[in-house]
């Protein structure tokens, strides 16, 4: 039992020492900028022509095109949702593809909730230039 303990924890570890991309890295600047509720450091990371789009069924909706789109999506977001964060529970890279499975937490009006997702990034010169967002799951 102790060695299997042992060869997991090598495992984990030697998991978590890897060398992260660069496009994993631009995806988790990103992140940190939205959980500090940094609009400006938020807007850094982002391509001028980025594009969020929402995945729902056999349909892609744009959600904002632009810089100034997700400021604005952004301002009245944590206006609204002042305790909103974002946690990467996983984030997977492959070239310019970042895949993030991320946790959102916000307290509402009953309390504390959350709720899953999955992004697909294009990060490109070391800026996110597309999201596909798809449906969140609790």
């Amino acid at each position: 039992m102790n060695s299997v303990f042992l060869l997991a924890t090598l495992l984990l570890y030697g998991a978590a020492s890897l060398p992260q991309s660069d496009e994993a890295a631009a995806v988790k600047a990103y992140v940190d900028a939205y959980n500090a509720h940094d609009v400006e450091g938020v807007l850094e990371h982002l391509h001028p022509e980025f594009v969020w789009l929402n995945v729902n069924g056999d349909a892609v909706l744009v959600e904002a095109r632009g810089k100034t789109a997700i400021q604005t999506m952004l301002v009245g977001y944590f206006k609204s949702f002042p305790t909103a964060r974002s946690e990467i529970e996983s984030i997977s890279a492959l070239g310019p593809w970042v895949s993030v499975r991320e946790r959102a937490h916000w307290t509402g009006k009953d309390g504390p909730r959350s709720q899953a997702a999955l992004s697909v990034y294009e990060v490109r010169d070391g800026l996110l230039r597309r999201v596909w967002y798809y449906p969140s799951v609790k």
